[in-house]
């Protein structure tokens, strides 16, 4: 019975549908990931960091790997799967570091996509993918634990429905010399920190190849001693200073308003020679020491930083090519 606005009730019939059976499920949906409560969970702990808070820990991790265009790669890695892995020889604490085979590897499958594996990155925030997860590098917490399920654990935590979309596109940005160049014209400093870690004594875990970042800042702004890379290449550095230009280029307005504001160069610079090579050569000769190359009108500054803080080790007109000590 249904009351009507004129005062009148009307009486309807409804017949419910019933489906006589259920269809099948879709070719394509999978098998259901097994999960189960995270025994690390503690009331008193704000976050718990072996399941991101979520306290739910997955048996496995679905991969996408994707070029964002048209090419599409799934994996899935399942805890539990005897697997053959290789020694790799000592972690932290004397356990023992082994690698899984190629196809836990998610380096290997940037040469699917044409890209470098330090361009692999999250979808979801862009995040660089750890290094011990692209190589395939595990650290067994005691002998005889699981391989798989520790690479596993090591993928994410928190990840919604047990899936990490991994992109494989090469960052969009402009050559670091280009970069150099507008820092110039606008007289200010092009900041870069790098530091190679390719042949890392504390082992497998710690090669990391060389790591970058990119700043621009006033040219007489000093060099601290938190300026450390951790970009994995150096347009994923000249990227990221790009996307923070417009917060960047205030904070080089001189504070006192009696200082005069640098004019940029009118007319066209030549392009610099790409200081890559250069930088490349001179990380080099200094693993796993941080340095900071500075570079302004008036030259170029190299710096070491130590437990004391930043070193000055050479300055000149030019990034010098050879070793300093």
């Amino acid at each position: 019975m249904v009351e009507q606005s004129t005062g009148q009730v009307v009486r309807r019939t409804r017949t419910p549908l019933r489906r006589a059976a259920e269809p099948p499920d879709p070719p394509w949906l999978g098998a259901p990931v097994p999960e189960c409560r995270c025994p690390d969970c503690r009331p008193t702990r704000r976050v718990c960091t072996t399941c991101g808070g979520t306290g739910r820990v997955y048996d496995a991790a679905l991969l996408t790997l994707t070029d964002l265009r048209h090419r599409v790669v799934h994996l899935a890695w399942w805890a539990g799967t005897p697997e053959a892995v290789t020694a790799a020889g000592g972690g932290a604490g004397g356990r023992l570091v082994v690698r899984l085979p190629e196809r836990y590897r998610l380096a290997a499958w940037a040469a699917v996509f044409g890209v470098r594996p330090e361009d692999l990155a999250e979808a979801d925030g862009g995040h660089d993918i750890s290094p011990d997860v692209r190589e395939g590098y595990v650290t067994l917490p005691w002998a005889g634990a699981d391989p798989v399920a520790e690479q596993v654990a090591a993928v994410g935590p928190a990840l919604p429905a047990a899936r990490l979309l991994v992109t494989a596109v090469r960052p969009d940005a402009p050559p670091l010399a280009e970069l150099l160049r507008l820092a110039l014209g606008l007289d200010l400093a092009l900041v870069v920190n790098l530091v190679d870690l390719r042949n890392h004594p504390a082992g497998l875990l710690r090669a990391h190849g060389v790591l970058w970042s990119v700043e621009l800042r006033p040219p007489a702004a000093p060099v601290h001693p938190d300026d450390l890379p951790c970009r994995p290449s150096p347009e994923a550095a000249v990227a990221h200073c790009l996307e923070g230009l417009d917060a960047t280029l205030p904070e080089t307005v001189p504070a006192d308003p009696d200082a005069p504001v640098p004019v940029p160069r009118s007319g066209p610079r030549p392009l610099p020679a790409d200081p890559v090579p250069a930088l490349l050569r001179l990380a080099a000769g200094h693993p796993d020491q941080p340095l900071t190359v500075r570079f302004t009108r008036g030259g170029c500054t190299i710096h070491r930083h130590a437990d004391e803080g930043p070193v000055l080790l050479a300055e000149g007109d030019d990034l010098p090519d050879r070793r300093l000590t």
